[in-house]
């Protein structure tokens, strides 16, 4: 009972993927065999083509002694995790046959068989940004990750949950399959195979690496880096508090703007619409304006007629509607359509 139990928690579990990392669950395999005849040796070829492409799937989410462990499944039950088989090229003469194979693995099946065989660790709630944080005493010492000493980590993590508008950011977990990939001298410079599989693992959609080095009892220098892009070197100066509380923020400032301009450029078209502000006193129209002004999205603002505490106004703005009122709930403020018109709260 107990078992059937836990294998449901795992089903659940893997329907809850749906952010995950884009990693592919099709290899391409040739293979030639020969056998007493044309049809024994397209079946011998076929089970070497199948063991071949889902032990390379395999090598994609976890380690190599693992990717030991399921090459030890007969061709029988192997067989069930074949989704589809694209057959590129073929030549069958005597008893020989050749192939050059397109096949794809049921990536479902597998993640569950790999959860339930404790194979793999996964994160079961998706990460839009997760950081991966690593420190050193000065810029001369020896970096730490999951080791004693990451003081940066523990103080990220005792902040708890951290979200910025839409995004939730999650810290590295501290568990086998991250320790198997990652250590404090690979994260910075990672592999591609190693991003997708940190990915997988965590159920992340973006990944960045933020290290940490104190520059004297005031000081920190973050050094914040998405995969495959430059790094950005920040300076955090706090003369009365710690300046890691102050180092948090200016990380998460730095991400969510960088990811924001993102969406902007991913986004390719450029939108306009016509709202209304309510204000007590003037300065606060020109604080909102202040504000506006500084979200990469928005383009442009038109002020319009001014009158009773209201003011008119156009906001040109590239990406969705829905990015722009993820940006204005960031900075405290939000938007509805009320009554035919955009209303700034």
């Amino acid at each position: 009972m107990m078992k059937k139990v836990l294998l449901l928690l795992v089903l659940l579990l893997v329907l809850t993927f749906n952010a995950m990392a884009e990693v592919s669950f099709e290899a391409g395999v040739s293979v030639e065999k020969e056998a007493e005849n044309s049809a024994l040796a397209k079946e011998e070829a076929l089970k070497e083509a199948y063991r071949n492409a889902f032990l390379n799937v395999a090598e994609r989410l976890t380690t190599k002694e693992n990717v030991e462990k399921l090459n030890e499944l007969k061709d029988e039950q192997l067989i069930h995790f074949v989704q589809e088989t694209d057959v590129v090229a073929e030549k069958s003469t005597g008893n020989i046959y050749r192939a050059d194979l397109n096949i794809k693995i049921n990536g479902e099946l597998l993640k569950a068989y790999m959860l339930e065989n404790e194979m793999i660790e996964v994160v079961a709630a998706p990460a839009d940004i997760l950081i991966i944080p690593t420190y050193a005493d000065t810029q001369y010492n020896g970096s730490v990750l999951f080791e004693d000493g990451n003081v940066w980590r523990q103080i990220l993590l005792s902040k708890g949950h951290i979200k910025a508008g839409s995004l939730n950011f999650e810290v590295i977990a501290d568990n086998f399959s991250n320790k198997a990939f990652l250590t404090a001298d690979n994260v910075l410079n990672m592999s591609e195979d190693t991003y997708e599989k940190i990915k997988f693992i965590n159920n992340a959609q973006n990944i960045f690496t933020v290290h940490a080095v104190r520059a004297g009892q005031n000081s920190v220098v973050l050094l914040i880096k998405p995969f495959d892009d430059s790094e950005k070197r920040i300076l955090v100066t706090d003369n009365e508090n710690d300046p890691f509380e102050k180092a948090i923020q200016e990380m998460i400032d730095y991400i969510y703007n960088l990811m924001q301009q993102k969406n902007v450029d991913e986004s390719g078209y450029q939108s306009k619409i016509y709202a209304v502000f309510e204000y007590e006193k003037l300065k606060d129209w020109l604080e909102l304006q202040k504000k506006l002004n500084t979200i990469p999205q928005i383009k442009n603002i038109e002020a319009g007629a001014m009158e009773s505490g209201k003011v008119s106004f156009a906001i040109d703005f590239s990406g969705t509607h829905e990015t722009l009122i993820n940006s204005l709930e960031s900075e405290g403020f939000s938007l509805t359509f009320e009554n035919g018109k955009y209303i700034i709260k």
